[in-house]
């Protein structure tokens, strides 16, 4: 091991099986005390020529092995001693010292032999201790000695952390033997991972040619193999031409056509919604918020499209452009986020866009827009369409008509129009079902409706309505339940600026009250992320324009969660998730510093 040799640790706290089978930490000093003295000693146990006075109570509690050795019907049960086979006697002395003393003194010298005693004696809080010593001094340098030992005893700990250094520093680790070294198969493993970590896809096919080229006999037997795995239509269509010319390609021929499929996947996304394999997808493994905040032509902010790192706490502007933006409304389809928005180009003239924003390549899209120009719709996505419902137009006549975009063929059809005109609703897709609630009528008085639409059938299905009336508000699945937030109730109303939360249960169809939020509020404010409910912006008495905070309906409480970057109100931002990898080199450079 290339590391110091005369080093040595002291690991471990108090033995938890011990205070687990009721022994204090008075209790568990007194037996220590005892056993110097060798008084109440009840068994003793050897290795080589060596014998120690022991407690069988604390055997028990610590050692699996003497826990059925003493327990069961073996003969040694009734013994009052035992001769240990495959353990050093200097071993069982650092085993016996800890059961006493919960303390491990490591050091490479004895690491192994500590690592087989316990694992004899199946002491697994011992190996616990020895796994944490092997993971605070592993490097890609040292770590072959480490594995052997691992792989031995199984030490899943550590193989797991191993799995993850590597992955966490995927390209760092290309640079060393073993990774030179490493099968093929082995390397399929961490290039299937969504968890493996590069600049970027180009990088990681780098690093597999330097794989290659030091054992060009992997050319005939795993290229294919090897290729399969690079994802290439995450690289950009520069990366791509250079890997089509590279000599690795020129000599491996099979994998060609993925490098087309790369290619592909940009012109698709150019024309339409491209096909989405495994291969398309980001690496990451967690999805991240993003929010979307309009450009209205006479604010200095941009449209912008901004994600939050939950892991660092970091913010990313991804997109920006000067488009007077306002009533947007969005939803993601195989992680492209799809935005239907009025677009004011100048002069007054409003326009309807649907934009399509793409987070691997951080580039946006302008498609075919609605058939019709409307604001203050509601969109979901239900499989591989939008739906957008009701509205109003630009004389501000409420609007009944559903129109439907299928992302695959890039046009819009009119789809059953809804059972009354309504503006400001909610929806949201739940299973194959879409629920809509609320909005405001042709005499723009809130409504408490609540409804279901069926896209398969194109039917609409009535439910019990809300308590409150409400437009301008959201709606949020969550642990089986309806969430509807937020809005605006009828005029008169006495709830002094707040309006409750309702539940609905899906499945007793039941209605139920929770706290308030503040109303006034526009929609998008509202969505369930890592076990709770977000909520962007100035919901209730205690929150500010730019911060974030969670409500949890197990307690129907808020906590603070994130502030939003400087001079970014959260008072118009919409709000989903999608998956964006932040380490990604074009997405890392877009990283807001706090000023």
């Amino acid at each position: 091991m290339q590391q110091s040799q005369g080093q040595s640790s002291k690991h471990g706290r108090m033995n938890p099986s011990l205070k687990s089978e009721g022994y204090g930490d008075k209790v568990i000093q007194q037996l220590n005390n005892l056993r110097s003295r060798n008084e109440l000693c009840d068994f003793k146990v050897s290795a080589g020529e060596k014998s120690f006075q022991v407690h069988k109570a604390l055997l028990a509690a610590t050692s699996d092995y003497f826990r059925v050795m003493f327990g069961g019907a073996m003969a040694e049960s009734k013994q009052d001693s035992v001769d240990l086979k495959g353990v050093t006697a200097d071993g069982l002395q650092m085993i016996i010292d800890f059961v006493y003393s919960g303390e491990l003194s490591l050091e490479y010298d004895n690491l192994t032999e500590a690592i087989n005693t316990a694992s004899h004696l199946q002491v697994s809080s011992a190996l616990d201790i020895c796994s944490d010593y092997i993971i605070a001094g592993m490097t890609f340098e040292n770590a072959q000695d480490f594995l052997t030992i691992a792989t031995t005893y199984s030490l899943d700990k550590v193989l797991k952390h191993w799995d993850k250094m590597i992955l966490s520093n995927f390209v760092e680790f290309s640079e060393t033997q073993c990774f030179l070294k490493m099968e093929a198969v082995t390397l399929v493993k961490y290039l299937c991972s969504n968890a493996l970590r590069a600049s970027s896809e180009y990088k990681i096919f780098q690093c597999l040619d330097k794989w290659f080229k030091h054992n060009p006999t992997r050319i005939s037997n795993d290229c294919v193999t090897v290729l399969t795995h690079i994802r290439f239509p995450l690289m950009s269509e520069r990366e791509l031409q250079m890997v089509q010319e590279s000599e690795l390609m020129k000599r491996c021929l099979g994998p060609l056509h993925l490098v087309t499929k790369g290619f592909k996947y940009h012109l698709d996304c150019r024309e339409r919604h491209p096909v989405i394999e495994e291969r398309s997808n980001v690496r990451t493994e967690i999805p991240t918020l993003v929010l979307i905040q309009p450009h209205n032509s006479a604010s200095y902010v941009p449209f912008q499209i901004t994600s939050y790192d939950h892991v660092t706490g970091v913010f990313y502007r991804l997109y920006s452009d000067l488009n007077g933006s306002r009533d947007c409304r969005l939803t993601v389809i195989d992680n492209f986020i799809y935005i239907c928005r009025v677009v004011d180009f100048g002069g007054g003239s409003l326009m309807s866009s649907l934009f399509r924003f793409d987070p691997r390549h951080l580039c946006g899209q302008e498609l075919r827009p609605m058939l019709r120009l409307r604001m203050d719709f509601a969109m979901v996505a239900h499989g591989s369409c939008l739906y957008v419902f009701g509205g109003s137009t630009e004389q501000f006549a409420t609007m009944d008509s559903v129109e439907c975009y299928n992302v695959k063929t890039n046009t819009w059809t009119e789809m059953p129009p809804l059972p009354m005109a309504l503006n400001s609703l909610a929806a949201l897709t739940v299973e194959r079902k879409v629920y809509l609630s609320g909005g405001a009528s042709q005499d723009r008085q809130p409504t408490n409706s609540f409804t279901i639409f069926h896209p398969h059938y194109q039917t609409y299905e009535t439910l019990p309505g809300m308590f409150y009336a409400r437009r301008l508000h959201e709606m949020v699945f969550f642990q089986e339940k309806v969430y509807v937030l937020g809005g605006i109730p009828r005029q008169g109303v006495p709830l002094h600026g707040q309006i409750p939360i309702e539940c609905y249960d899906v499945s007793t169809s039941q209605w139920t009250m929770l706290s308030s939020t503040l109303s006034g509020r526009s929609v998008g404010h509202y969505l369930s992320f890592q076990g709770y409910i977000l909520s962007l912006g100035h919901e209730h008495h205690n929150a500010k324009e730019d911060e974030i905070w969670t409500y949890d309906p197990e307690v129907d409480g808020w906590s603070k969660y994130a502030k939003a970057p400087q001079r970014m109100s959260l008072m118009s931002v919409i709000c989903s998730t999608i998956f964006v990898n932040f380490h990604d080199e074009k997405v890392a450079k877009t990283y807001l510093k706090d000023k």
